[in-house]
């Protein structure tokens, strides 16, 4: 028997005062982190390393200029000037080669844009780094270059769904799935969006029927596909990012305790 779980926000006769709420879903979001970094054996100093570029990196991406991430985070702009080298070192690569491409061919699914017009709407993305990612779409043949007095590019492929098998592809993905996770922890709990959904549902699966999964997962994207063709030409269509995704239960923990540990 499935064991179904929801992600909702408390009842009121149970609800918290927002500032423990608040702390309570960070500390259930970190769990799954601190749960690799057990499993890698890294030091908690490396891990609070991290977490300090991944807010660096956030602010950012969200407009901020160096001082004034510097003054929200609390440290100099020295520091600011280290966390954004080591950014651009270790961890932008797979924002650049997979996220951004994600980011710009959904922009243009719901508006197909000029290359003037993206710059302007991506101020905070270099635009050597805007146009590298257009170039890629264009080769992969996910978006075409129309021509007109201004030329204007536009999707050719409705749904994303990327899929390559490179670890480049698999961190992007990842990122996608927990920025997606983000985004519906923060509708279910902090936004009373009704448009935001998530269930777990927790089962067992004989061995020569894990395939039926996948088979699953490819029936629901021939239904998203229609809907999302449906909602083509339709002004208040609402964009949606759905993750699917299932593995073996409690998985990482199972392996940890037959002995198989990083480091």
């Amino acid at each position: 028997m499935a064991t179904e779980h929801h992600l909702h926000a408390p009842r009121d006769e149970d609800a918290l005062p927002a500032d423990e709420l608040e702390q309570r879903v960070l500390f259930s979001l970190l769990r799954p982190a601190v749960a690799l970094a057990a499993a890698f054996n890294v030091p908690l100093k490396e891990v609070a390393r991290q977490v300090e570029v991944a807010y660096f990196e956030h602010l950012r991406q969200e407009g901020l200029t160096l001082q004034e991430t510097s003054d929200l985070l609390d440290i100099n702009v020295r520091t600011a000037k280290r966390l954004s080298q080591q950014l651009k070192v270790k961890f932008l690569r797979p924002e650049l080669e997979h996220n951004l491409p994600v980011k710009l061919e959904f922009m243009l699914r719901a508006e197909p844009m000029s290359l003037a017009r993206l710059n302007q709407v991506l101020r905070e993305v270099p635009e050597d780094d805007v146009r590298e990612a257009i170039q890629r779409l264009i080769a992969e043949g996910r978006i075409v270059e129309e021509d007109g007095r201004t030329p204007t590019l536009h999707v050719v492929k409705s749904v994303n769904s990327l899929v390559r098998d490179t670890w480049l592809a698999r961190i992007g993905g990842l990122n996608s799935l927990l920025e997606n996770l983000a985004d519906v922890t923060w509708g279910r709990f902090f936004d009373a969006d009704p448009r935001t959904f998530a269930r777990t549902l927790t089962f067992h699966v004989r061995p020569e029927q894990l395939g039926a999964l996948q088979c699953a997962f490819d029936d629901l994207t021939a239904r998203i596909t229609a809907l999302d063709e449906e909602a083509r030409d339709t002004p208040d269509a609402v964009p949606i990012r759905l993750s699917h995704y299932f593995a073996p239960f409690n998985l990482l923990s199972r392996r940890k305790r037959n002995g198989h540990r990083g480091g």
